[in-house]
């Protein structure tokens, strides 16, 4: 005679284990799709970024730099748009206001030095600052917030 091994469950509570879970499964997938159109609807879109970009080694003002600020949308965050093209003054300054459409959910700044061939010649890349504090990464800015980011250019 065999000994049949019974399973833990009987196959009456393992279906309805699976009619339990399928649907708790699809609420947290459209929560978290859907997440960002919960998020604080009232808190300003309004965005400010500036700051300096200046040569590491004369520590003089570079002029005439581009700095595109771009923003993300997406589930996944793949899709990233110019929203706005700005460049440095006489005095290596550059201040904008933007007004992040909804949809996006992250902005950037870049610095666009290589955009410019005299500066593709001269530069070899940059490091930045973030409120006078240097940071290894770059250069994400809370929507809504005003933030100041420093290029520093490292010649060749």
């Amino acid at each position: 005679m065999f000994l049949k091994l019974k399973n833990f469950t009987s196959r009456k509570q393992r279906m309805r284990m699976k009619r339990l879970v399928k649907p708790w499964l699809y609420a947290a997938g459209v929560l978290l799709l859907t997440e960002g159109c919960f998020s604080t609807p009232f808190k300003s879109r309004t965005t400010t970024v500036f700051g300096t970009v200046t040569d590491n080694d004369t520590k003089l003002p570079v002029d005439s730099v581009q700095v595109m600020i771009t923003g993300e949308k997406g589930v996944f965050a793949s899709n990233a748009d110019q929203l706005k093209i700005i460049y440095t003054d006489k005095q290596g300054y550059y201040s904008t206001t933007i007004d992040v459409p909804n949809g996006y959910h992250k902005i950037t700044v870049i610095n666009r030095y290589f955009d410019k061939l005299k500066y593709t010649l001269k530069y070899k890349g940059y490091f930045s600052l973030k409120d006078s504090n240097r940071i290894n990464f770059c250069c994400p800015v809370e929507i809504g917030s005003k933030t100041q980011y420093d290029f520093i250019m490292l010649p060749k």
